[in-house]
């Protein structure tokens, strides 16, 4: 009878040391394998995606994953969006994707895993383009970011022809027609559009006053048609003032120039030598208690875009009037490219 207790003891004793060594291996981490990566919204199988969308990462033994790597780039983890059959992810916005090993590591506590993953291009960004306002053929430059396999520039629904790009900076010639668009630009990543329109609503002033505008002004000498310092196209405006307060003056006598459906007046000055720090103060319709007062750069063109409200929101333009405003009978100027946007 002893010898079979003890028997017994000695099978459980075995079986105990069984179970534990069996517990301590399960607890081992597995290395991950991954099987695929599907879209969020539908469970289709892709290879492609883009940066800051979601994507869910398909596999095994993936319930303690640390990290995610898009071409070396690690993205943000949600625990909660982990389990062991899938991580749900967002690529990074700076995620690299030109010339990579288009790749996806998944690091868990138990080894890591790739799967073949390609970032597609993201879209192309406008930040600014130079001039505001340009002729028929003359060059703009548009600066951004992203322009990488440039396809198009277009001018509203017009085709502009390009002269060079890079990935942060594109040339293009203004088509004939222009008065004032829109910029979009085409890449393989999509398409972006300026947020501000190129050109004006109504020009006052490009190579030669606009019909209906008269020539004005008091103790300055005023070329209206000056071909040394110009802006764009062949002709600029040379002012200067020979008399303190004195004004350059241009007013409209035709129909009337509601301004409900524009937001700013727009207008390009030049500084001439001695000019610089100089004021000059822009007054509409004769209101001068509420100006807007410019400071020249010598030798520098400057494009000013002065809001309608800071004026006043006058109902109709009547006048213009750049006038010196320091009291010095010194300063000069060109002046081109006045209109409304």
């Amino acid at each position: 009878m002893k010898k079979h207790i003890i028997l017994y003891f000695l099978m459980f004793v075995m079986c105990a040391g069984f179970l534990f060594t069996s517990c301590e291996k399960d607890e081992t981490p597995v290395p991950p394998t991954l099987e695929r990566v599907r879209l969020i919204k539908k469970d289709s199988t892709t290879s492609i995606g883009y940066t800051s969308n979601m994507y869910a990462i398909m596999g095994q033994h993936l319930g303690t994953t640390i990290k995610v790597l898009f071409n070396g780039t690690e993205a943000y983890l949600n625990p909660t969006l982990i389990t062991n059959t899938s991580i749900i992810v967002s690529i990074p916005a700076d995620a690299p994707w030109k010339d990579q090993e288009n790749k996806i590591t998944v690091i868990t506590l138990g080894g890591e895993a790739k799967i073949d993953f390609k970032i597609q291009q993201p879209g192309p960004e406008i930040t600014n383009f130079d001039p505001k306002a340009a002729g028929t053929g003359d060059v703009i430059t548009i600066t951004g970011k992203v322009f990488d396999g440039l396809e198009r520039v277009m001018f509203d629904s017009t085709k502009a022809e390009i002269v060079s790009f890079t990935s942060t900076e594109i040339k293009v010639k203004v088509p004939a027609g222009i008065v004032q668009a829109f910029i979009h630009v085409f890449t393989p990543g999509g398409v972006t559009t300026s947020k501000a329109a190129f050109g004006f609503k109504y020009v006052v002033f490009d190579d030669d006053l606009a019909p209906s505008w008269w020539k004005g002004g008091w103790g300055n000498t005023t070329d209206w048609a000056s071909t040394q310092i110009v802006k764009r196209g062949t002709r600029a405006i040379k002012v200067q003032y020979t008399g303190a307060w004195s004004g350059f003056q241009t007013g409209y006598s035709g129909a009337d120039i509601t301004l409900s459906g524009y937001s700013a007046i727009k207008i390009s000055l030049y500084g001439m030598v001695g000019s610089n720090g100089r004021k000059v103060k822009l007054v509409l319709n004769g209101n001068y208690d509420i100006g807007f007062e410019m400071i020249l750069k010598e030798g520098e063109w400057q494009d000013f875009t002065i809001p309608l409200s800071s004026m006043g929101n006058p109902a109709k333009l009547l006048e213009i009037v750049l006038q010196e405003a320091e009291g010095n009978a010194t300063t000069g100027m060109y002046v081109d490219d006045i209109g409304l946007i």
